[in-house]
């Protein structure tokens, strides 16, 4: 396929029907961003998806976003400590990089971190919306979306001045605060932000007392510009600064031990793009973002090894409506996109006899894709998307999605449905990687690729006051790829793709309830079945996804709204994980527990809230990796001013 014949025939005739704007779109409420190429109505939607937005963080005061995303159905949340420990978030049995993660339009998945997003250091103080779209997403968005999609939508002007300002304190030592201001014109918006977070932390290991701490700093830019009715312009930045220490591993345990380790990392998110748009869904899109990531260890207070990555991507798309009903809203609807994407990989440190970490790797790859959207009948919405993918370092690949969902006539509920294919390359890690006395990677790696489905039914209930969503998912991956193959002649370990299928199936269930006017329950449970070839042959469960899971919260509004209780319990079921010890792993077993957590907060005057929560309320012991300690019972208050 030859992209730029594709893009000469696409972008001439778009280009072309460009006139005065005029939206057809439902409020932004009402949309999901990512569920196509095009943001969709949610009852458009044929995938199982789920929504954060500001008001239920601000209901439940999450500092981290992690706290939000492990309470929804079909997602798992694994940290290795206290605040700032590394985290994996894995959707419905699928691998930590197989979830693309996009921050306002930027591919936020780390080159020098495996491909996986570094989740520990999200905090929320900026987050306006959280949308996470479950099942094989890659014919839309391209390698990284094997198993979903998490999509962060930050806080932009919306009035045409607003002022914020909060402070926090509480157990371990733990601080944060912040500013924001917006100031939005006829034709102009601006926003900008900046917070603070510190913690002395908690003791990780099991043995010891020494405390693991954590620093974070986050700002964010917004700015938008309309010079024409007809273009919109806009730019967005976005720097995290996060040290975090850390315990070593005992090698003759497999367990974390108290030393002296310290990482100091940074996240730098771009974001340029114009916006050309006419009546009717004619519209193009062209924006360019740049993500640069830096990751510098070190030991005994010595410099220990440097990872850094980085990825330039540059994405156009045009959409154009082929008919149209009677009334006036778009029937159909054709949508056009092309892709180039550059990504760097570079390591140093200390080279010896046993092997050099010093190198720098690239990789680049080119993509096409279609997304065609029926609505044949006002009840029934069809999609389908054809994605080609041209990699500098692997064989072409093209992956396919459908999705359906029917609102039923005559019955409270509709009918949803989804299926596709994934594929996720290799990582620079997994292909280079090289750390001493552990791991080195394995150049002859091969793409994984995926298959799968789901299916599900939502009812409503009570006039409307009781919603349930009920899911079944199946999917199958091949030439999964196992980083714990150790190589005798190396004496460390390696990469290899995995022979035969693994295979994941599940069932997930979201209820949304309004037991009163000022009451709201809502809850999920989930089943998760994700096995993977053994060495033996036979099946074993993947590491670290409980096969059980279930979430329920309850808040309750009083004093017309200005005082607010939120209750928040979450249950993660009994899972396997890896003891290093020796050779081969031993696989234990990592219990199950309870975290409970209690929050309030009283608008003592229109300008000022006054909050308070209890996180870990039954203080819980419990460890999501084997050795690694989290915070227990903690106790924090602080204060909001707006305006």
């Amino acid at each position: 396929m030859d992209l730029r014949l594709l893009a000469a025939g696409l972008v001439l005739p778009l280009s072309l029907s460009a006139q005065q704007p005029q939206s057809l779109l439902p409020p932004m409420d009402d949309m999901l961003i990512i569920a196509g190429r095009t943001p969709l109505a949610t009852q458009e939607v044929g995938s199982v998806f789920s929504l954060i937005d500001r008001a239920e963080i601000e209901r439940r005061q999450a500092v981290f976003a992690l706290d939000l995303l492990r309470d929804l159905p079909g997602i798992s949340v694994s940290r290795s400590g206290g605040f700032g420990s590394q985290t994996q978030l894995r959707i419905r049995g699928a691998e930590a990089n197989h979830v693309l993660v996009l921050i306002d339009g930027v591919k936020a998945n780390d080159p020098a971190g495996n491909d996986e997003f570094a989740l520990e250091h999200l905090t929320t103080f900026d987050i306006e919306r959280i949308e996470v779209i479950r099942g094989p997403q890659s014919a839309l968005w391209g390698s990284d979306a094997l198993a979903g999609v998490v999509n962060i939508v930050t806080r932009r002007a919306s009035r045409p001045l607003s002022e914020e300002a909060w402070a926090e304190g509480g157990s371990f030592s733990t601080w944060s605060g912040g500013v924001r201001l917006g100031v939005m014109g006829e034709r102009t918006r601006l926003s900008v932000s900046g917070s603070l977070l510190g913690s002395d932390g908690i003791n990780i290991a099991r043995e010891g007392d020494e405390r693991d701490g954590y620093r974070n700093r986050t700002g964010t830019v917004h700015g938008g510009w309309q010079p024409v009715d007809s273009l919109e312009l806009s730019l967005f930045a976005r720097h995290s600064d996060n040290n975090r220490e850390f315990d070593g591993i005992d090698f003759g345990t497999g367990l974390p031990v108290d030393a002296d380790r310290r990482t100091r990392s940074s996240q730098t998110y771009l974001r340029a793009g114009a916006r050309l748009y006419s009546p009717g869904y004619r519209e193009q899109q062209l924006r360019v973002t740049w993500l640069d990531t830096d990751i510098d260890s070190f030991a005994d207070g010595q410099p220990d090894g440097r990872q850094a990555g980085d990825k330039l991507g540059a994405y156009w798309q045009g959409g154009l409506p082929l008919f149209a009903g009677d009334s006036g809203p778009v029937s159909d609807r054709l949508t056009a996109a092309l892709e180039y994407e550059r990504e760097t990989f570079r390591q140093s440190g200390i080279a010896t006899e046993f092997g050099d970490p010093n190198q720098r790797q690239r990789m680049s790859n080119r993509a096409a894709a279609l997304e065609y959207l029926i609505q044949p009948v006002v009840a029934l919405t069809l999609s389908a998307s054809l994605r080609h993918d041209q990699n500098s370092d692997f064989r072409s690949v093209t992956t396919w999605r459908g999705t359906g969902t029917w609102t039923l006539p005559a019955w409270p509920g509709r009918v949803h449905a989804s299926f596709g294919t994934g594929q996720k390359s290799p990582t620079f890690v997994e292909r280079f990687g090289f750390f001493p006395d552990q791991f080195a990677g394995n150049p002859q790696l091969r793409p994984e690729r995926s298959r799968g489905w789901d299916a599900g039914i939502e009812h409503l209930l009570w006039d409307g006051r009781l919603r349930i969503d009920t899911s079944y998912f199946r999917a199958d991956l091949r030439d999964e790829i196992d980083g714990f193959v150790f190589e005798p002649d190396l004496g460390l370990f390696t990469a290899r793709n995995a022979p035969g299928r693994s295979r994941r199936q599940g069932v997930e269930i979201t209820v949304d309830a309004e037991l009163a006017a000022s009451l709201q329950f809502s809850g999920s449970w989930t089943w998760v079945d994700a096995t993977e070839p053994g060495a033996s042959g036979a099946s074993v469960r993947e590491i670290r996804r409980p096969r059980h899971s279930a979430a329920g919260n309850l808040n309750w509004r009083w004093a017309d709204g200005r005082g607010n209780v939120n209750m928040n319990a979450s249950w993660v079921g009994s899972r396997d994980d890896l003891l290093f010890a020796g050779f081969p792993a031993e696989r234990v077993r990592l219990g199950s527990y309870t975290l409970l957590n209690l929050a309030a907060s009283w608008q003592a005057r229109e300008w000022l809230v006054l909050h308070g929560r209890i996180e870990n309320l039954l203080d819980a012991e419990y460890e999501d990796v084997i050795g690694f300690s989290t915070p227990g019972i903690g106790v924090f208050a602080g204060f909001r001013i707006m305006r």
